[in-house]
């Protein structure tokens, strides 16, 4: 709900008609289910979030334009995904991207710390839980350019592969995955810390930062980065927002942009799941300034 009251502050959502197609990630919920299972409860969810909170803000879209997806901190990599592959096959002509995501749930605080993996006293590379809600508007490059947002900012094709040495496994994955998603969102042309900034989901847990060392490893040695590129990690600020991480990364990358504070050509947004998905994309603004600073 809070999501899309912020999101209409941005821009009149009524005026995004009924053909707007809404794409969300939400919290994995399957506990061993079957594919089909975890659809229909992903969707049983999704459903009644949304449509509550449409309905508190007095607005009605039809549900068979709404989509929602699995897949940890990888899932708004999948929505934005699918979202793009309608917006290019001119099925729709406006998409809400999100997620959604709270691990701050007592039960599944609990399972957290019996897995050792909080953040506590005697665990110092633990992750420390948070929730988040992050939305944005989607559009196909030239429709609406300078009308609601400047400089414009587009997100380039998501590469997503899967990690077999995820959470869950006893293997420690060696950053061959994740470098490859990187590789493909950053280019062939090596660039340095002026040109490019990450955004990751780093939380905190030694697992996940091992695994983006290793990467980072890999596309210095492969000439993909020329020198040391900086880092945004939102978990330092926001906690672990599971689901919601990649569309909170998107956020800042757009208003960083918006601000002129991004100073980089292009920022990178990446996400290690604990399902094993990997996922990296750009965003990449238009007429950015040659010198930051906020306006």
């Amino acid at each position: 709900m809070e999501a899309l009251e912020d999101l209409s502050t941005q821009l009149p959502l009524q005026k995004l008609g009924r053909e707007v197609g809404v794409f969300v990630a939400l919290p994995d919920f399957s506990n061993g289910s079957g594919p089909r299972e975890v659809a229909a409860t992903t969707r049983d969810l999704g459903c009644q979030v949304l449509g509550r909170a449409l309905e508190g803000l007095g607005l009605s879209w039809p549900e068979d334009r709404w989509r929602f997806f699995t897949g940890g901190s990888a899932g708004f990599a999948l929505a934005l995904q699918a979202a793009r592959q309608e917006l290019e096959r001119r099925a729709l002509e406006t998409c809400i991207v999100g997620g959604l995501d709270s691990r701050a749930d007592p039960e599944h605080l609990r399972f957290l710390l019996s897995e050792r993996r909080l953040k506590t006293a005697d665990n110092p590379v633990g992750l420390m839980p948070g929730e988040a809600g992050a939305l944005l508007v989607l559009r196909l490059r030239g429709q609406g350019r300078g009308a609601e947002v400047t400089p414009a900012v587009e997100l380039t094709d998501v590469h997503i592969e899967h990690e077999p040495a995820h959470v869950g496994t006893s293997l420690h994955a060696n950053g061959v995955t994740l470098s490859t998603c990187i590789q493909a969102a950053i280019g062939s042309a090596p660039l340095g810390s002026r040109e490019l900034v990450f955004v990751s989901d780093l939380n905190g847990e030694e697992r996940r930062g091992r695994e983006w060392g290793n990467a980072l490893v890999r596309l210095k040695g492969g000439g993909a980065l020329r020198e040391a590129v900086r880092e945004w990690i939102p978990a330092t600020g926001f906690g672990d927002v599971g689901a919601a991480a990649g569309a909170v990364g998107t956020c800042i990358a757009v208003r960083a942009f918006q601000r002129r504070y991004a100073r980089a050509q292009r920022i990178i947004v990446v996400s290690q799941s604990d399902s094993g998905e990997r996922a990296a994309f750009a965003a990449v603004a238009h007429d950015v300034p040659a010198r930051g600073g906020r306006t």
